[in-house]
């Protein structure tokens, strides 16, 4: 068969996962539901920024809340060219997923048949490709633009020319851009480049321009009076906790990334067959150039970044290691290194990764959308219906956001610059934060907040609110909460807020719980 053919037959594949995989969605929600609230922020922020100039999560004031600035401001080009639509990031998403296939198929066919078809097809299914893009983030815009790095930082070591230099460092900006993380594997390119091809000033300069997409947001977001890294960096980092949480949480990383370190094992291997007759550092090194790059990357991502949450954060990780041991996987196949075990133990280790990533996402990205359904949409056709231009206390804030024009104040601190200090302060924490509950309390009370929708366990709300009602969802597993609790900021408000919230019931999902508070 040939390899046009097999091409098609994946195109195939990926398309029929979305379907099957949006069909059971519809089935409960009546259409696409994304399976995070944070691809509503992006929304959100997109349509802000495209409707009213303002970068933020609410059109009234600056936010620093997405951590992915070239994402975001492609929506918003694209809201701003063909309109608000909450399915442009799909689309998008689904393009950029067709360019991924279309270069890793030009890299991948010049190997044997057999690699061809193991590793493109891997590529789609432990990525996997068909969940990433119904995420409706950045990560396969990511991806693209990472395998892009790696294939010219391969195509500058086989013909140093400058125009393969500037299409690295053009392309190791847009990587920065989609994805911060992107600066660990450029920060090793520039290594390699200083130490082992001794070109001093190409990695100073490579490293300038890498950093650019950093340095140019850090300075907009400074000036409007927030962090230099965006808000979820800051809070979500993995530096917030001392040594003892630095180590429990790279542990942590370590479990939910283990289908990551099963493909680490076979980069490990490679590298030391493919270096074990090179007798100095350099020299092996030199003969493992893009394994080295993506080893270290790896390794810093797993003490720094995160793993999980829909195995999202460590997509990337996982395309960019099949690119990286595919060579090596092609001499096994055509018995160029005769070892039938390595081999055969390649095989396995795939599988098991195909077992561990892509099996359980049937189930759990159906039930991820279900949850996002039931709750975060339902506040939102809650608000839209009653308080679509209010002033809102929330702790997740993407969905209520992009479909209402609300106030917001965000207990959690991505979309509030003041609540996301204090919980710098306190390293990151804010259910016992006092500061923080004094904040929420004065600043409700002064600008006059209207209603409360928020986790109780994530901080406290102050005594003089109204606690008249709750929504619960069943079978929690993407959601912040089983149950969001809803309050009345002045006492007199109350009994309006319960009526709405009793005619409200009637028209949420039948396994969706409310609960009246007299």
């Amino acid at each position: 068969m040939k390899k046009q053919i097999l091409l098609l037959f994946i195109f195939l594949i990926l398309g029929l996962l979305i379907f099957f995989n949006i069909q059971p969605v519809t089935s409960f929600a009546g259409r696409y539901i994304y399976p995070l609230d944070d691809a509503y922020i992006h929304l959100s922020m997109a349509k802000n920024f495209a409707e009213f100039s303002v970068w933020g999560i609410t059109q009234y004031e600056f936010s620093s809340t997405t951590s992915s600035p070239f994402f975001t401001f492609l929506l918003a080009i694209l809201i701003k060219v063909f309109g608000n639509w909450e399915y442009i990031p799909f689309v998008a998403n689904s393009i950029a997923g067709i360019f991924l296939i279309w270069i890793l198929h030009n890299y991948l066919r010049r190997f044997s048949k057999t690699t061809y078809i193991v590793f493109l097809s891997a590529i789609v299914l432990l990525m996997p490709l068909h969940l990433m893009i119904m995420i409706g983030m950045e990560h396969v815009f990511h991806t693209l633009t990472m395998i892009l790095v790696l294939l010219f930082f391969q195509k500058y070591l086989e013909n140093d020319t400058p125009r393969n230099f500037s299409n690295l460092a053009l392309l190791s900006i847009l990587a920065t851009g989609f994805r911060y993380e992107s600066l660990f594997f450029v920060f090793f390119i520039c290594v390699y480049l200083f130490f082992i091809k001794k070109e001093y000033m190409k990695s100073i300069a490579l490293g300038l321009f890498a950093i650019t997409p950093v340095v140019i947001y850090g300075w907009i977001s400074v000036q409007h009076g927030s962090f230099f890294l965006p808000n979820s960096l800051i809070l979500k980092g993995n530096t917030n906790d001392g040594i003892v949480g630095f180590l429990i949480r790279v542990a942590g990383n370590a479990y939910r990334g283990i289908s990551v370190l099963i493909l680490i094992l076979i980069l490990l291997i490679q590298i030391f067959i493919k270096s074990k007759n090179q007798k100095s550092l350099t020299d092996k090194i030199s003969k493992n150039a893009v394994p080295f790059v993506v080893f270290c990357g790896f390794s810093v991502h797993l003490l720094f970044a995160n793993f999980g949450w829909l195995i999202r954060y460590e997509a990337y990780l996982v395309v960019i290691v099949l690119f990286a041991i595919s060579p090596f996987a092609d001499d096994l196949f055509q018995r160029k290194i005769r070892n039938t075990v390595l081999k055969f133990g390649m095989v396995m280790l795939l599988l098991l990764t195909f077992f561990l990533r892509f099996v359980p996402m049937l189930k759990f990205q159906t039930m991820a959308s279900k949850n996002i359904f039931d709750q975060q949409i339902q506040l939102a056709d809650f608000l839209h219906k009653y308080h679509r231009n209010s002033k809102v206390i929330a702790n997740d804030i993407g969905a209520i956001t992009y479909f209402n024009n609300i106030h917001l104040l965000d207990t959690y601190g991505l979309g509030s610059i003041e609540v996301a200090k204090l919980r710098k302060e306190d390293h990151g924490k804010f259910t016992d934060n006092k500061k923080l509950q004094s904040y929420i309390y004065n600043t409700a009370k002064l600008q006059d907040f209207e209603v409360a929708l928020v986790f109780d366990e994530w901080v406290k709300m102050p005594d003089y609110f109204t606690k008249v009602g709750t929504l619960t969802i069943p079978d929690l597993y993407m959601a912040g909460g089983t149950t969001v609790s809803f309050y009345a900021v002045k006492k007199e408000n109350a009994d309006k807020l319960r009526n709405q919230l009793v005619e409200f019931s009637k028209e949420t999902p039948k396994d969706v719980i409310i609960n009246i508070i007299k």
